[in-house]
């Protein structure tokens, strides 16, 4: 039996798991100068506006705050380090879930070490994003209810888990689907007592009351407040509005290559903890919460719905470590446990070493960014990508001082973040669909386009010099 398996020997490995996958994500990290909206959240954080003017669906309070003041305190490549240590905390709160919902202490180290190698859990764990520290408050929540070492009274552990829900709240919106079944749970076992919840939830979600204020002072109603940062604006033809991408069943197998990378999250344990329906009641609260969270993500049309399935992820690797003790139950499977939680990163690095040797084809974006391999920096997050970081030294050579660079959001990015890191000084930057006076900047400096993909409008009417990425412009 693998309980005769001395208990040294038995959480040796899994110990050290844990630790080699925390430092992998370090080693892995993207560093201060990334793509997209990570480096936008990292240009933001140099501003040193603490707390959101707004509550929109893309605001962020808590996080914002969080990362501003660590910008402040630290600099731009701690916080680019931000996610990897919050896997430290995070590790506790895992073990100490799965100790609170029955595991042994080699499996909850094992469901450590499965989640933090879990496909999505590591990719966001390198680059600069909400999603992690979203999910150790969630987790953070879900331990205090099943971790009986606590000695707190009831009134205080369902104070202690609003405040968890507000500040969690305070980052993201999937906290309302995430912890329903927690919720659930918690009013049927206290009823009336569950009010105690509201003014921990309002002390969390306090950081959001500067943005909230100032809507109101701007004319806002409260129901409109709550309605826009829960979905999005009420035109479901517009930009930002949400509800046309919610449950969009019908436009999986459209859009399955992002489908196929969230898929990714369930190689290992995880898919065991989907596939089989746990017998306990704890494990059934946990198992809900992840399959409500695998619903929404696998479901909502973005390209990047693998990221919102971290709380559902590290639920799935307890769930999935569990239930895979529980069919190995000799001694002579203890090497194929403790083995279970590299199934993702081996079997995903395999793939992509078999790609990178042109044998097989994998699908890409249709709008390529220069230095960046799609396959590399989407599927192979264990392998460190600076292809942001090599863009941006590109143009620190091909744009002088004072010149103006045009690019979509992706490169747009990479640009601020840079700057914010130091790099790419006395340089303006500027959105294709926003960008006004180009002409100024073509007697001076000059004017720089990162790619024509979405700036058609900006191609068409300067005449386009390439550069070895991008393109100077010019007057026709």
């Amino acid at each position: 039996m693998v309980a005769a398996v001395p208990y040294r020997a038995s959480t040796l490995i899994p110990l050290l798991l844990v630790v080699g996958a925390i430092i992998a994500s370090f080693i892995a990290s993207s560093g201060p100068i990334q793509w997209m909206d990570n480096g936008v959240f990292l240009a933001d954080a140099s501003q040193g506006v603490f707390f959101s003017k707004t509550l929109g669906p893309l605001d962020h309070p808590l996080y914002l705050f969080v990362t501003t003041a660590l910008y402040a305190g630290f600099g731009a490549h701690v916080l680019s380090l931000m996610n990897s240590l919050l896997l430290i905390p995070l590790a506790w709160a895992i073990y100490r879930l799965g100790k609170g919902v029955g595991a042994s202490t080699q499996v909850a180290l094992l469901s450590v070490a499965a989640a933090i190698l879990c496909h999505c859990v590591f990719w966001v764990s390198t680059k600069a994003e909400v999603y992690l520290l979203h999910t150790l408050l969630v987790t953070l929540a879900y331990m205090l209810h099943f971790d009986e070492s606590f000695r707190l009274s009831a009134l205080k552990k369902l104070f202690l888990i609003g405040l968890l829900t507000g500040l969690a709240a305070a980052i993201h919106q999937l906290t309302f689907i995430v912890l329903l079944p927690l919720y659930l749970q918690l009013l049927w076992q206290n009823k009336w007592r569950m009010l105690i919840t509201l003014p921990g939830f309002a002390l969390g979600f306090s950081v959001a009351f500067a943005g909230i204020a100032n809507e109101l002072s701007s004319g806002s109603g409260l129901y409109d407040i709550g309605y826009r940062y829960l979905i999005g604006i009420p035109d479901r033809t517009a930009e930002q509005s949400w509800q046309g991408s919610l449950f969009r069943f019908d436009d999986m197998w459209h859009e399955k290559n992002s489908v196929a990378l969230m898929l990714l999250s369930l190689i290992g344990p995880q898919l065991l903890g989907l596939v089989l329906f746990p017998k306990t009641p704890k494990l059934r609260v946990l198992w809900c919460a992840a399959m409500m969270n695998f619903i929404f993500a696998v479901s909502y049309n973005v390209t990047d719905r693998f990221t919102f399935f971290l709380p559902g992820a590290v639920l799935l690797s307890i769930l999935g470590m569990m239930q895979l003790q529980a069919l190995l139950q000799r001694a002579a499977a203890l090497p194929l446990i403790n083995a279970s939680p590299l199934a993702a990163p081996v079997t995903i690095l395999a793939v992509f070493a078999v790609y990178a040797s042109g044998l097989i084809n994998l699908p890409v974006h249709k709008e390529a960014l220069p230095f960046r391999d799609d396959i590399h920096y989407f599927m192979a997050p264990y392998l460190s990508d600076r292809s942001a970081e090599a863009f941006v030294r590109s143009y620190e050579k091909s744009a002088p001082q004072g010149a103006l660079i045009i690019s979509d959001w992706t490169p747009y990015g990479a640009l601020r973040s840079a700057q914010a890191a130091g790099a790419l000084q006395n340089r303006t930057f500027e959105l294709c669909e926003e960008v006004q006076d180009i002409n100024a900047y073509l007697e001076g400096p000059g004017a720089y386009l990162a790619r024509m993909s979405y700036c058609g409008t900006i191609a068409d009417r300067f005449d386009l010099q390439t550069l070895a990425v991008g393109y100077e412009l010019r007057a026709k």
